[in-house]
């Protein structure tokens, strides 16, 4: 019984880890972290370059 409960346990919970993998929303987008980080620092930088209006 411990056995069946354990092998059910260890399968479930890849599966779950599988699922989430499949269904993430940056899995879509062909971007290197690195070309992903740049953009974000670019964005940034105009961000704050950007003159406000406050």
């Amino acid at each position: 019984m411990v056995d069946n409960f354990s092998i059910a346990l260890t399968h479930v919970l890849m599966a779950i880890a599988l699922w989430r993998l499949l269904y993430r929303d940056d899995l879509d987008h062909e971007v290197s972290p690195r070309k992903q980080w740049q953009q974000h620092r670019d964005a940034e930088t105009a961000a704050k370059d950007a003159p406000s209006d406050a």
